[in-house]
């Protein structure tokens, strides 16, 4: 399935790993958890600090792609999805598909060999109550991957950009001995990703870690982050290449 034209390139014809930039894989600055900027030229971010002083454990994050605003895959992550309003395309959930088909036929054996066998992946859920959300039925189209875990619901704790909270997701079943990669579309702060991976190690799932299609970088930010971005965006991005 992976050498087929269909997932090699888009509707223009062209190769969609054009689009993506290849995330860092470590180094001064670079976060160690979720592979953003980290200041002072330390291994850990701000962000990732607040998600260990609120669940107490930051899980690992493995970005398929960096991506900037405004860009591309900027776009398909947002209207990807039927909340996006007049500017919906489905045609971009297509592209989404293609992506996550051919980075998980290159690199599913590699995320075991390193993380273990994974009995199943598990969407982190909408906090805009999109049920299922539809980050669902881009990974069933990829047909790629181990089954679909339909085991996670928004819990009774608030959730918001940079806040955490243990009590943001509950799971609906008891999961003691499986292991569990959790699937975001974008990751941002890590607030709600790592929230739902706290719910499901309560539940007794092991979680190796969260897989995203896209991690956000805001090169403007800082200089730093502006280098970060213009070393890695100067990198061809290769879906055989490393990501863990």
């Amino acid at each position: 399935m992976g050498n087929s034209s269909s997932l090699q390139n888009d509707a223009n014809g062209e190769d969609i790993a054009k689009y993506l930039v290849p995330p860092p894989m470590g180094g001064a600055g670079v976060c160690r958890h979720c592979r953003s900027w980290a200041s002072s030229g330390g291994d850990v971010c701000h962000n990732c600090r607040d998600v260990k002083a609120a669940l107490g454990e930051v899980w690992p994050v493995v970005p398929i792609s960096l991506y900037e605003k405004p860009s591309e895959l900027r776009d398909w992550l947002k209207f990807y999805k039927p909340s996006g309003g007049d500017e919906y395309d489905p045609a971009y959930g297509v592209k989404l598909t293609q992506i996550l088909a051919r980075f998980l036929n290159a690199q599913m054996p590699n995320i075991e060999e390193v993380w273990g066998a994974i009995d199943g992946v598990c969407v982190v859920p909408s906090t805009k109550g999109a049920v299922p959300h539809p980050l669902c039925g881009v990974y069933e189209c990829t047909n790629a991957g181990p089954p679909l875990l339909d085991v996670l619901v928004r819990g009774k704790g608030p959730l918001r950009h940079r806040f955490a909270h243990r009590d943001g997701f509950e799971c609906t079943s008891q999961g003691v001995g499986r292991r569990v990669l959790l699937l975001d579309d974008v990751y941002t702060t890590g607030a709600t990703a790592q929230s739902a991976a706290y719910a499901l190690k309560s539940a007794g799932y092991e979680v190796p870690g969260i897989l995203t299609i896209a991690r956000r970088i805001n090169p403007d930010f800082t200089p730093q982050v502006r280098s970060l971005w213009e070393r890695c965006s100067a990198d061809d991005f290769d879906f055989n290449g490393t990501f863990i």
